[in-house]
């Protein structure tokens, strides 16, 4: 009964076809090895992955001896890893944990790939499951918290969500299989053994069909997202501005949104609720304001949310010899040319400058603006600071880092490249030979 509820759920679920090859990561622990027992009966195609943290001394090595000879039992391929857990989690200045998690997840998809594996099962069941939701409800979570673990993401499966915690306990007396106890799981140290050990037996006084009732939930939950995942793409393609580097959405359009659905929006990003909730509160207030996530850069400006990738920065300062006919700052090329004359027919556009070559003292530099920065922009008198010629654009944050500024070597802004030039080197009736100056973007 229990192996055909099995066989089923991967079926039913398509967790992956019959000529599969399927890599089960196998701790010693009972769930892993009855798993790995169904899956022999059940007639599949798989290898047993095994890793050594190193952090319970000998009985991590009577583990990896016991799975070894479970592989051997059982006739199929065994592969296993020594890991410094440790050293790893304080490098990284991470948990143990996490360090766990991240080391053999690496480690399973590289022999995933190397042996031609196509799916790596993990052994969860419906109480981890359950845990999972009460640790993201405890931590903070966005709806994708609330549906526990997924039974089928990317190459990773868990054929065993269709079982809870006890059944697997029925089943390996039933069969008489023998396994090995981590005794690790039996220390309060950690919040899921907490919740484990705890907190669910409280819950199950409750509720003796707490299993039942949390994976209806769940997979209520799990619909939830889905629905509201498509409605907010509907918002992401009304709102959504999409530009050469960023994105941009009106500030307006966002504060007609609720929190909620404004996460969803920028959790792709990387921005937590926190962050998210941060942002919504100075909406009105703070043109200028910036928040950070671990990959994009969000900015507050007048109208706009603008959103862009972090990247290293570009060099801010390049010179430029009479010789250089073309470099690149900022993602974009610029170009210069000498003629001994004036043209004809000067065709002048925002990305095109021409101007007198004998009041150019090299090197030139190309450089991002900078705080304090003034020139005489074209057709006008007097000085003008850069900062306020951006502000009269209504230019972005963003803009105004990314428009390079052609300055002469007596320290005279020739251009604010794009945008406006300098009247002190427009060719005039006295001009002799011209400078081409070309911005590509």
């Amino acid at each position: 009964m229990f192996l055909t509820r099995f066989t089923d759920f991967i079926e039913q679920n398509y967790l992956f076809a019959k000529a599969d090859k399927v890599l089960l990561a196998v701790s010693g622990g009972k769930d892993s090895v009855l798993m790995a027992h169904f899956f022999k009966q059940a007639g599949y195609n798989f290898g047993i992955a095994h890793c050594n943290f190193a952090l319970r001394g000998d009985e991590s090595m009577r583990d990896q001896n016991f799975v070894k000879a479970l592989a051997d039992d059982l006739q199929v391929p065994f592969y296993f890893v020594n890991f410094d857990t440790l050293t790893y989690a304080i490098t990284h200045k991470i948990s143990v944990q996490m360090a766990a998690r991240t080391l053999r997840y690496q480690f399973f998809e590289q022999l995933r790939q190397q042996y031609n594996y196509q799916k790596i099962a993990i052994a969860q069941h419906q109480n981890d499951a359950i845990e999972t939701v009460l640790i993201n409800l405890i931590r903070g979570t966005g709806i994708a918290g609330l549906h526990g673990i997924s039974q089928n993401r990317a190459n990773i499966i868990r054929p065993f969500l269709c079982f809870t915690s006890d059944e697997i306990t029925q089943i390996i007396k039933q069969y008489n299989f023998t396994y090995v106890e981590d005794s690790s799981n039996a220390s309060t140290k950690y919040m899921r053994n907490r919740i484990r050990l705890a907190v669910i037996p409280e819950l199950k006084k409750l509720n003796p069909a707490l299993e039942t009732t949390f994976k209806n939930n769940l997979a209520y939950f799990s619909q939830l997202e889905d629905f509201l995942k498509q409605e907010v793409e509907k918002i992401r393609n009304q709102l959504f501005v999409y530009q050469h580097t960023s994105i941009s959405v009106s500030v307006n359009e966002i504060k007609k949104l609720q929190p909620l659905i404004i996460y969803e929006l920028l959790n792709p990003f990387g921005f937590n609720n926190t962050t998210v909730n941060d942002m919504v509160s100075v909406l009105e207030k703070h043109s200028g304001r910036q928040f950070f996530s671990a990959t994009h850069q969000l900015v507050l400006d007048r109208e706009n949310i603008i959103i862009k990738p972090i990247t290293t920065a570009p060099a801010t300062t390049i010179n430029i010899e009479p010789s250089d006919s073309e470099v690149f700052f900022i993602e974009k090329r610029f170009s210069q040319a000498v003629l001994n004359q004036v043209p004809d027919n000067l065709k002048i556009n925002l990305n095109t400058l021409f101007v007198d070559a004998d009041k150019l003292i090299y090197p030139l530099t190309l450089r991002t603006w900078q705080q304090g920065d003034v020139f005489i922009p074209y057709g006008m008198n007097g000085e003008k600071k850069v900062s306020d010629f951006f502000i009269n654009l209504k230019l972005s944050v963003f803009q105004k880092a990314e428009t390079p500024i052609l300055v002469n070597g007596n320290g005279q802004i020739i251009w604010v490249c794009g945008f406006r030039s300098d009247d002190r080197f427009k060719i005039s009736a006295t001009t002799k030979k011209t400078t081409t100056f070309k911005l590509y973007i």
